[in-house]
């Protein structure tokens, strides 16, 4: 029938033609006129055709599909699935110091982690972002092979205690003095003997295979220009890994707000814009400020009834963390840049004590100052009293022979270091700052693709929060300094192998090299003289 319209068509505009030359200027364009009306409405028959016959194959194309099996809500407008599957080998050594200096430990382990997101987008804007992970760690989704025995998913240790003491005739001992040589009752039996019970309670729960709620967050964007947010949500902030661990994901509420100005956009500002890009000619400068309020520790009860009629129960607050930045990006072409985005954080008071409480960063061989401070022998490795953080991160980028280049950098100062010094036990010291300088060469996007990165860091005692700081780095800990190297080639779309290797040493002999730790399996706050870390991973993003 296609061809029957066309051959029609072509013989009319000839017909039309041939009778123009003969004819005068009025009767030509009365028969132009017909003839053209003639075609309009022959394509608009054919285009009606063509259309309900695409149709009818396309729905019937969908109703065999698969996705047709799918069933969602109305108000679902579209859905994002993505996750990632890793296998990793861990090698971390450390030397001792203080008292154990000299001594030295080994660790070599192989881990895996699985994350499942997805983002599901509804009508007028609004976004349910989720993400399923293996392990329990705020900072990490990794999970050691083996460590269940005989490929168990999870196990549960138990750890045996007295449960009760009785004396040897079955009386419950709630007192006892001792008269005359004698463990005498208090309701004067002279004790001939005791008898215990035993109790166990559990002493340890290793989750191991299963899936954890890693994010979960609502999300509204109003207007082009802003994006609110709530819930376990990834971090806002443009940031390094000098300061934020990028697998930690706070809780609470951020805002966005972004500008773009110039010729046209390259893509968003953030931690994702060189991710997308959307070439351009001219100029952009991209302004943008991200705030965050985010509840860093809740006391579970503000105020509860008194135990008892004589006593008062003390109020108490959650603690809040509350980091404002400002920052923008130029982009001189699609590859070129510099960016440029200064934060600055702090901490309600309140929480528990052990957020609460004055960080220390020693171990439990530090000799308490002169001052005698009662509440050093805590050693809290996880205050995160006295912190007033400016943070400053730089990035340069550009492309040169057909490869990406850039050069990046960080620096923070606690601007209440000397409090949080002295509260330590250190008032003699500052130990207040941190700062990163590095480069990376090429990239990782399709098969074939390679990079290069590496920095330089040096991180004091009293400069950071120890609890979101990259624990990939220096064991997460402080008054460390030394570097991190990385490559990467991507063996196909999607899979690349990693190799990482980092070095650091401690700063201030002085000081014990305070945070979390535990890779080599020390106690909280035991001191480092130097640490190597390697990791080789084979890693899958969908």
């Amino acid at each position: 029938m296609t061809r029957s319209i066309l051959c029609g068509t072509i013989a009319l505009v000839l017909a039309s033609a041939t009778a123009l030359a003969a004819d005068s200027e009025d009767a030509r364009l009365k028969k132009l006129e017909a003839a053209v009306s003639q075609l309009q409405q022959e394509n608009a028959t054919l285009k009606t055709e063509l259309q309900s016959q695409g149709a009818s194959t396309s729905s019937t194309d969908f109703a065999n599909s698969a996705a047709a099996k799918i069933k969602m809500s109305d108000s679902v407008t579209q859905v994002r699935l993505y996750g990632e599957g890793r296998l990793r080998y861990f090698m971390n050594e450390g030397t001792a110091a203080g008292l154990d200096s000299g001594d030295s430990a080994q660790r070599e382990r192989l881990r895996y982690r699985l994350r499942l997101g997805a983002d599901i987008q509804l009508q007028d804007n609004w976004m349910l972002g989720v993400v399923l992970e293996t392990s329990t760690s705020p900072r990490s989704a990794n999970v050691t092979l083996g460590e269940n025995p005989t490929f168990a998913k999870a196990t549960v240790s138990s750890t045996s205690v007295v449960g009760g003491v009785t004396t040897t005739n079955g009386t419950f001992i709630n007192g006892a003095t001792i008269k005359g040589g004698k463990i005498v009752t208090s309701n004067g039996t002279v004790v001939t003997g005791v008898a215990t019970s035993k109790s166990s309670v559990v002493s340890n729960v290793n989750f191991g295979d299963a899936l954890f709620v890693g994010r979960a967050f609502l999300q509204n964007q109003p207007t082009d220009w802003l994006t609110l947010r709530g819930g376990k949500l990834p971090n806002p902030f443009v940031s390094t890994r000098m300061t934020w661990d990028p697998d930690i994901n706070p809780e609470g509420f951020s805002e966005q707000i972004k500008f773009t100005l110039g010729g046209g956009s390259h893509g968003p500002s953030g931690k994702e814009s060189k991710e997308v890009e959307v070439p351009q000619p001219g100029i952009t400068v991209d302004l943008f400020a991200n705030f965050g309020q985010f509840i860093y520790n809740d006391v579970a009860f503000e105020n509860t009834f008194n135990p008892d009629p004589f006593s008062t129960a003390p109020d108490s607050h959650d603690r809040w963390m509350f980091e404002y930045q400002i920052g923008t990006k130029v982009n001189f072409t699609k590859d070129n840049y510099f960016q440029i985005a200064p934060s600055f954080y702090h901490y309600t008071g309140g929480g528990n004590s052990a957020s609460s409480g004055p960080f220390n960063g020693d171990n439990a061989i530090v000799i308490l100052d002169n001052k005698a401070n009662t509440s050093l022998i805590t050693f809290n490795q996880t205050g995160v009293n006295d912190l007033a953080v400016i943070d400053i991160p730089v990035e340069f980028g550009w492309k040169m022979w057909n490869t990406r280049f850039s050069v990046f950098g960080d620096y923070a100062q606690n601007l209440d270091a000397a409090s949080r010094a002295t509260n330590a036990g250190h008032p003699n010291t500052r130990q207040g700052q941190a700062w990163q300088l590095g480069a990376s060469i090429g990239q990782t996007k399709k098969k074939g693709d390679w990079e290069l990165r590496g920095w330089y860091q040096h991180s004091e005692q009293f400069a950071l929060d120890p609890n979101l700081i990259d624990d990939d780095i220096f064991d997460g800990r402080l008054n460390m300094q030394g570097y991190f190297l990385q490559g990467t080639y991507m063996l196909t779309d999607g899979v690349s192998v990693i190799l990482q290797y980092c070095h650091g040493s401690r700063i201030d002999t002085n000081l014990g090299t305070g945070g979390t730790g535990g890779a080599l399996g020390t106690a909280p706050g035991f001191p480092l003289q130097s640490m190597n870390l390697v990791y080789i991973d084979l890693n899958l993003k969908f």
